[in-house]
């Protein structure tokens, strides 16, 4: 568990990416508490809710979009496509392309996953209201664009 009693230096000496680390941890044990029966990473639930998020996307989108290498998103694919979660298709009009797009059963995990997530946001952020709530996420978004134009 987090140590609540911090000094306001400390609050404020500590870089935002380690508070977005605590976040992320939290919520992958979360995850695993609350999907016994599942077996899916972190990493693999990144994809999915990318390529939900982007239907029909490349591999090479993909990499662009999560920052990693097409080695990498081909490598997670090939796990995906597996565990029956997503499909690969060729693009007909550029057959070099790989097209990405979740399977029914990709769908329906996502539902399940997605879920859960709004449950678990919602209670860690029980403490605001929906219009600081909704602020909040509007900052996370700018934060997330202006890291995405630093790299």
């Amino acid at each position: 568990m987090v140590d609540v009693n911090w000094e306001n230096d400390r609050i404020v000496l500590t870089p935002i990416n380690l508070y977005m680390e605590y976040i992320l941890l939290s919520y992958n044990d979360f995850l695993k508490k609350k999907l016994t029966d599942i077996e899916i990473t972190y990493g693999e639930l990144t994809y999915i809710y990318n390529i939900k998020f982007y239907p029909s996307i490349s591999q090479r989108e993909l990499s662009e979009t999560l920052f990693v290498s097409e080695a990498n998103v081909a490598k997670m694919v090939k796990k995906l496509v597996k565990k029956g979660l997503v499909e690969k298709k060729k693009d007909e009009s550029n057959k070099s392309r790989n097209i990405l797009n979740l399977t029914e059963k990709g769908e329906k995990l996502f539902v399940k996953i997605n879920t859960l997530t709004i449950a678990w946001e919602r209670e860690i952020t029980k403490n605001l209201d929906n219009d600081n709530f909704f602020e909040f996420k509007n900052i996370l978004f700018e934060l997330t664009k202006e890291s995405a134009n630093l790299g």
